[in-house]
């Protein structure tokens, strides 16, 4: 049995995701087209279109993941768009030429003769033709442009825009976790504004990629802190957000020596988390934004402010330690802290520790 990396499940969705826009996209207008100009849909013509949709699809998924690597795009806006306008002209002329191709296989035609490249010919002269390569080129446009609000708002928000549900405020119970990176302060002094810049840029980056992997939504970046978040009813069969922990921690220790190659330095952090019910709206007329009101970020922030105090990395508040299943993977063990009176609470809070197993730190 094959067993996918959380890096290789996250490739492989996005690009299924590219496959099924492609499908929907292309045989929905081939149906539409054929309806309208002879009254009744042909399903030669949709089981072609379902092969052109497989290949643009495919193709497209592994140029944009595998090869441009857009998770980690950095080129200017214009430079994106040029590289991709070339490349969807030329899969779609491609994949509309080997349609055809394929078609005259199937009809005993064949391939290599005369009336082949004639055909061809035909094909790329034809007014409809033409017309079909300039709509699924706006078509892989739009699928591209889907993908990045995807990738800007995560999955959660994107279809509660989707679907109108921020409109309203909505209550939902969901896992908060607050990471802020240790010593920044200092770090800022050594490396300066802009070299810091780029530290906190390769820092998110890499952070973003694990927070993903682990099916979370960074909600909000402030400076050298960030809120990550979690749906409960997600993390109540794996402890999604130890595992995001676990990961983040694994990755700065194997690019670490990068780092400090680049800017001398490796990064650091510390973390708290907790749960409890959020009243989630959009916000904003002009360059509107989701944002969580409650007093569970407050909470979190402040239990991530005991670390420092008790020497930990990662604490959790009792709420937390009771919603998430247990044994906590990769061997995590639970410490009780003690009851701690936060800035803001009525009541002490009971807040754990979680330390990783010695053989994961050697």
């Amino acid at each position: 049995m094959i067993t996918l990396t959380r890096q290789t499940e996250r490739k492989f969705n996005a690009v299924c995701f590219y496959v099924l826009c492609w499908i929907l996209a292309s045989v929905g207008i081939s149906m539409l087209v054929t309806y309208a100009e002879r009254g009744y849909f042909d399903l030669g013509i949709v089981l072609q279109m379902l092969q052109f949709a497989l290949f643009m699809g495919f193709s497209h998924g592994v140029y944009d993941i595998l090869i441009l690597k857009d998770e980690m795009d950095c080129r200017p806006v214009w430079h994106s768009l040029l590289i991709r306008s070339l490349y969807f002209l030329a899969a779609i002329i491609t994949s509309k030429i080997l349609c055809i191709l394929l078609l005259r296989i199937k009809s005993g035609e064949g391939l290599m003769n005369e009336d082949g490249f004639y055909a061809l010919m035909d094909a790329i002269h034809s007014p409809s033709e033409q017309a079909q390569v300039i709509t699924f080129f706006l078509v892989a446009y739009l699928i591209t442009f889907v993908r990045s609000v995807h990738k800007k708002f995560g999955t959660r928000v994107f279809w509660n825009t989707l679907l109108g549900k921020s409109q309203e405020p909505l209550e939902e119970n969901l896992i908060f976790m607050f990471i802020d990176l240790r010593h920044s302060t200092a770090l800022a002094e050594e490396l300066g504004h802009v070299k810091y810049s780029n530290f906190m840029k390769d820092y998110y980056k890499f952070l973003s990629n694990c927070c993903e992997e682990n099916r979370g939504q960074i909600y909000q970046i402030a400076g050298d802190g960030a809120f990550l978040t979690w749906p409960i009813s997600a993390c109540r069969n794996r402890a999604r957000p130890i595992d995001c922990f676990f990961d983040f921690c694994e990755c700065l220790e194997r690019i670490s020596p990068k780092f400090i190659k680049k800017y001398g330095a490796a990064p650091k952090f510390k973390a708290g988390a907790h749960c409890g019910t959020v009243v989630t709206t959009e916000v904003g007329n002009f360059g509107s934004e989701m944002a969580y009101h409650g007093d569970v970020l407050n909470t979190t922030s402040r239990i991530q402010s005991l670390c420092a105090r008790l020497g930990q990395e990662f604490l959790i508040s009792e709420d937390l330690y009771n919603v998430l299943p247990k044994p906590f993977p990769h061997g995590y063990m639970s410490k009780k802290e003690g009851f701690f009176e936060l800035r803001g609470k009525k009541h002490e809070i009971l807040i754990f520790s979680l330390q990783r197993p010695l053989t994961s730190l050697n």
